[in-house]
């Protein structure tokens, strides 16, 4: 008996097929964000080291945190630590912990519960750090 040797089909996909699609987009930058919030806690590592080295290579430090591609790679960090927390606030109403009557919160409910803890932790740090109590 004769066999027939069947090649698999393999599908050939750009490495850019994720780009039509906004929510792969936006889960791609997520997933990126991730990088930027790791990078900046490098960089609070590295001022930490800076500190301990004392007071000439804390300056020196100073020097490089305030320069202008400093400022730009912080603002950089920041939109994207901001992107990375917010949307993982967004994922937060996906699982409900709790219900409230039998049936799980509202989704705006759970995220503005985030936003609000967010923002007052937020301002109880820099009260802390600035103004003191």
């Amino acid at each position: 008996a004769t066999e027939t040797v069947r090649k698999p089909y393999v599908r050939h996909r750009s490495a850019w097929w994720w780009t039509k699609n906004p929510r792969y987009v936006l889960f791609q930058f997520r997933e990126m964000s991730s990088f930027f919030v790791v990078l900046y806690a490098f960089l609070v590592l590295w001022q930490l080291w800076a500190l301990r080295g004392g007071e000439d290579a804390y300056y020196a430090f100073l020097l490089m945190w305030y320069s202008r591609p400093m400022m730009i790679l912080n603002a950089v960090v920041l939109a994207f630590a901001v992107l990375h927390s917010v949307t993982w606030f967004a994922l937060t109403a996906k699982v409900p912990l709790f219900r409230i009557r039998g049936r799980p919160p509202p989704a705006a409910f759970v995220i503005g519960a985030n936003f609000a803890i967010w923002i007052g932790l937020s301002f109880l740090i820099v009260k802390l750090l600035y103004g003191g109590f």
